[in-house]
């Protein structure tokens, strides 16, 4: 009896469809060094190769928050300067077109019934979610994004009004009403990320802030996410350069006018706002601590505090707050 044994070796990578795994790479051992740094790459900027970024001339607010919370965040803020917004009198066209619609129907009957009632309501917020106030734009970017900010609410005010009208709200109360958010920046403009560029968006606003002839304090913030080429020295002295001194001067304890320079990616995001310091610097978390809660996230927690419990307003922080800003992720400093 002539037994034949017939031996099929298969390759292993020939199982997984031609492709070999880390693992057989290095010879059958997983040394795991370049797969760690991809993950800690991964934590801050979700796709490298991404082209994700603001489109030119927007205006809207640049959120920073709790790695991995940036839709709960976003919802927050869009929600709160909604709230904002209609209590300026924004709101009231819209109001009043959806109290039409929920009463049209029924002038006989003088009031109609509540399920039609409900109905027009759910239907005026349908409408409304197609078309927010504050809409999201990608930025791919971890602890920040973008809300956009809808031509209705420009018409009737500015951005930057209305996040200041949320922080000196969260001052008053110490609540945030936005668990994971921390710092709300305004942006009037948005611009290609370079020298020549921003000096020519921030031409307008150095016009439309800088030219009453008034006495005025300035200064200069400067903060970049994803780009390491743009120098900030040369961004300072260009803006500067445009500015009047005097009568305008130069004060960073406490300035009259902050002149924001946000820059990620290849985008420039300007603005100009009131009381950076007094609130802050827009950081909303911190802003509604009192001041020993304050100084114990900046020495302990590093910034990353949970947010305060509500306390009453006999409670509320004084004006003289710590300067320092608590925000991690920006590479930047105030000039």
């Amino acid at each position: 009896v002539v037994v034949v044994v017939v031996v099929v070796v298969v390759d292993a990578t020939t199982m997984r469809g031609g492709k070999r795994s880390a693992n057989d790479r290095h010879g059958g051992f997983d040394r795991g060094g370049d797969g760690v740094a991809r993950t800690k790459r991964g934590k801050w900027f979700k796709n490298a190769g991404s082209s994700a970024m603001m489109p030119y001339g927007v205006s809207g607010v640049i959120v920073t928050c709790d790695g991995g919370k940036e839709k709960g965040a976003l919802r927050d803020v869009a929600r709160n300067l909604s709230e904002r917004w209609e209590a300026r009198g924004g709101g009231g066209a819209t109001t009043s077109s959806k109290a039409g619609r929920g009463g049209g129907d029924d002038g006989e009957g003088g009031g109609g019934d509540a399920g039609d009632a409900l109905a027009a309501e759910l239907a005026g917020l349908r409408e409304e979610a197609k078309d927010p106030m504050f809409k999201e734009i990608g930025l791919d970017l971890r602890a920040c994004s973008f809300l956009k900010a809808h031509k209705s609410v420009l018409e009737t005010c500015s951005v930057a009004d209305l996040v200041k009208d949320e922080l000196e709200r969260a001052q008053e109360s110490g609540q945030t009403r936005g668990r994971h958010v921390m710092r709300m920046l305004p942006v009037e403009t948005v611009c290609y990320a370079g020298v020549e560029e921003i000096a020519e968006a921030a031409k307008k606003l150095v016009d439309k802030y800088f030219s009453s002839g008034l006495e005025q304090t300035f200064a200069i913030s400067f903060a970049r996410r994803a780009n390491n080429t743009i120098k900030r020295d040369e961004v300072i002295e260009a803006i500067a350069s445009m500015i009047k001194q005097p009568p305008n001067k130069v004060n960073l304890s406490d300035p009259d006018l902050t002149i924001l320079v946000e820059v990620m990616k290849g985008v420039a995001c300007l603005a100009v706002v009131r009381d950076y310091e007094r609130l802050c610097k827009y950081n909303l978390r911190m802003v509604a601590m009192t001041e020993e809660e304050r100084m114990h996230a900046k020495t302990v927690m590093n910034g990353n505090q949970v947010p305060p419990v509500p306390r009453s307003k006999d409670s509320a922080p004084k004006d003289d707050e710590p300067k320092e800003d608590a925000d991690e992720d920006a590479d930047g400093e105030d000039v």
